[in-house]
């Protein structure tokens, strides 16, 4: 199959950003400063869920900073596409690092009410990442419009990197209550990909495969401890749980991304997972549906995901694995994957699973 039934595309609005985060897949502040063209990528985007016959497709604004870009081009996109596209529902991931005026609390309730929202909150590699000075104001912003659109009624996603120091400083107890106390109705922890700044800060971002393992397992722990799957849905248990319960392989284990995930950079270059999509294009939206469908860097792309290291084929958890974000790095023999948190979880009850469900 080269095109899923269900289709997200990162629509980044913007290669550019307000923060230069050491761990981003993109180039922070020092991106290029171009903006997307809405009406462009909303043909684009239209074209091709109606040639391939999507069945649901989600926009999720993106960058860089998606709120960077101009309110009325973010408008535009929106009204070309929510009556255009099929089952079409929309996202953003921002950073909240800026000021919630009333025109952007506006297009917010407009276009994200009941479909949700992301931001990111990351121990020493967001907030002052342009200068040291700046980090506890900036934190206070973020703070305080987090929860402003949480009382507004926004269902909010708190996404948080796995580095070194985070799990080196921070219990999993510690971020989840964090979490709940702001309001976010969601969270979900995230490894670092080599990409971007993230490759060039690699060595002291990205921890050891066997730490993160450990620190994952105790996060489990503590979510059964403390019941927090009762106050925030936890989406990184959440997939395990449907692998484990219903041989079901979603987000990270898909082994699909590249068949369900497009990437419309600002400048009009196209590409399948987000976080190496400026650094690799397939093609442009201006040469049509096709010349990016069958393009040779998608189909290898694709055929790349599909390919396991030998030691999974051998390996006492690969049913719930199916083979990880193909992306991730390995240390030596040790992969990326929670195994332990997967051992744990094939020996547990059937009810037990099923409490990690959001």
């Amino acid at each position: 199959m080269i095109v899923g039934q269900n289709v997200q595309f990162y629509i980044k609005t913007t290669a550019t950003c307000n923060l230069n985060c050491r761990h981003c897949f993109t180039s922070g502040n020092q991106g290029p400063k171009i903006f997307f063209n809405p009406v462009k990528t909303a043909e684009f985007v239209t074209q091709f869920t109606r040639k391939h016959n999507v069945e649901q497709t989600r926009l999720l604004y993106h960058g860089g900073e998606p709120m960077l870009a101009k309110l009325e081009d973010l408008y535009r996109f929106y009204d070309l596409t929510r009556d255009q596209v099929r089952n079409v529902s929309y996202g953003i991931q921002t950073n909240l690092v800026y000021p919630l005026t009333d025109e952007k609390l506006k297009f917010f309730d407009d276009v994200f009410q009941g479909f949700g929202m992301g931001t990111s909150w990351d121990s020493d590699i967001r907030f002052g990442s342009t200068h040291p000075s700046l980090k506890e104001k900036q934190l206070e912003l973020w703070e305080k419009n987090v929860r402003h659109l949480a009382e507004r009624g926004h269902e909010m996603t708190l996404m948080v990197s796995l580095s070194k120091s985070l799990i080196t400083h921070f219990t999993a107890a510690d971020i989840l209550r964090y979490a709940i106390d702001l309001g976010f109705k969601y969270i979900l922890f995230e490894r670092i990909t080599s990409d971007g700044n993230a490759q060039l800060n690699e060595s002291e971002l990205t921890p050891k495969n066997q730490d993160l393992d450990l620190w994952l397992f105790q996060m489990y722990q503590d979510t059964q401890k403390y019941g927090f799957n009762k106050k925030i849905g936890n989406m990184f248990l959440e997939e395990l749980a449907l692998a484990v319960g219903q041989r079901l392989h979603t987000a990270n284990r898909c082994r699909g991304c590249e068949q369900k995930l497009i990437t419309i950079n600002a400048d009009g270059s196209l590409a399948g997972c987000p976080n190496s999509a400026t650094q690799e294009s397939w093609s442009h939206i201006d040469h049509g549906v096709e010349s990016f469908t069958r393009s040779p860097g998608r189909v290898t792309a694709i055929c790349k995901e599909k390919v396991r290291n030998t030691n999974c084929f051998s390996c006492d958890v690969a049913d719930v694995c199916n083979g990880d974000c193909y992306k991730l790095a390995w240390d030596g023999n040790i992969c990326a994957a929670p195994k332990t948190l997967m051992r744990h979880l094939k020996k547990s009850s059937v009810e037990q699973v099923k409490e990690l469900l959001i």
